[in-house]
């Protein structure tokens, strides 16, 4: 799948549904071809999207209103994906 494709997949998404299917399609992705990945690791991964939110968030190609990310949000998502079972 081309960056712009996945770009077009992830624009949208715009319910709870479409998101977990997204996050399916993501784990299979990486069950099935994870040497595609460049981030292999869950440090790797989380440093990656740390590096990325800083980096994008100040590129001249930013097209994210970063004042309406509800951060709260991800941060739960992420920790309960640490200890939910």
């Amino acid at each position: 799948m081309t960056m712009d494709c996945i770009s077009k997949r992830i624009e949208e998404i715009s319910s709870k549904k479409a998101f977990l299917a997204f996050l399916d399609e993501l784990n299979s992705s990486f069950l099935k071809n994870s040497e595609e990945w460049e981030n292999r690791t869950i440090d790797e991964f989380l440093n990656a999207m740390q590096s990325w939110i800083e980096d994008y968030s100040s590129s001249e190609f930013n097209d994210i209103d970063w004042g309406k990310v509800d951060y709260s949000l991800l941060a739960r998502i992420l920790y309960m994906g640490k200890i939910y079972e």
